[in-house]
């Protein structure tokens, strides 16, 4: 999983690959297991699944339904 750290007990999940948000799975609060599906990423005409990289709760969703994003672009901000 593609995560960047950020200071303290917080982590970005960023885009593996550039495409389109097709659905976005959880919202701002909820609790997230490592391997918890967080969002849905269309690219070439194949949806992959973004998941958690760890157990935390969602701080921010960085992205809306229907975005395109660029390779290694931020996501989803997850904190411990």
């Amino acid at each position: 999983m593609f995560i960047q750290q950020q200071g303290g007990n917080e982590d970005v999940v960023i885009s593996p690959m550039p495409g389109t948000i097709i659905s976005i799975k959880v919202k701002v609060g909820d609790a997230v297991k490592a391997g918890d599906v967080l969002l849905v990423l269309e690219s070439m005409k194949i949806q992959n699944e973004i998941t958690a990289p760890r157990d935390g709760t969602i701080k921010e969703i960085l992205v809306t339904e229907g975005k395109y994003v660029k390779r290694r672009e931020s996501l989803i901000s997850i904190r411990a």
